[in-house]
């Protein structure tokens, strides 16, 4: 299983696993649409215009509100891209203090032996500390989620 470490400004979450499946496929199970949305069926919406400037969003129908939101968004823009290896991107939430405010998502692949090693990091989230913290809680849960999808595929 995945943890979280939190930066002692608690401004970014650094979030590292191990996965038995090639690049490709993990990096898919993180962008790629239809992917996605088969390893996270909870999702209502996922979408990703894969490529520098694009956008991407998702949605998703809580089964209570969370910080007040039935429905959860999350967007942002592409700012990197170098599949299978990078993927950077400004991220919002419609629960934060302040919904416009973008922190950063950096999800890093390195081939292994065995398969990939996965790193993400959500950073810019030190004026967000109830987001920080369930970001904290929530990472490690996104990465064993992929890792089971990933390598049952």
């Amino acid at each position: 299983m995945s943890s979280a470490i939190v930066t002692p400004d608690q401004d970014t979450i650094v979030s590292e696993i191990d996965i038995a499946a090639p690049a490709e496929l993990v990096f898919k199970g993180i962008c790629d649409a239809e992917t996605v949305r088969r390893r996270a069926p909870y999702l209502s919406v996922f979408e990703m215009d894969l490529r520098v400037g694009g956008h991407w969003r998702l949605e998703m129908r809580m089964p209570k509100p969370h910080h007040g939101v039935p429905v959860v968004h999350h967007g942002g823009e592409i700012l990197e891209l170098d599949p299978p290896r990078l993927l950077v991107y400004t991220w919002t939430a419609n629960f934060h203090k302040d919904p416009n405010h973008l922190s950063v998502v950096r999800w890093e692949l390195t081939p292994t032996k065995s398969g990939t090693h996965v790193k993400v990091t959500h950073s810019g989230l030190a004026s967000e500390p109830a987001a920080c913290k369930d970001y904290a809680g929530g990472w490690p849960g996104v990465l064993q989620e992929l890792k089971t999808f990933a390598e049952k595929n």
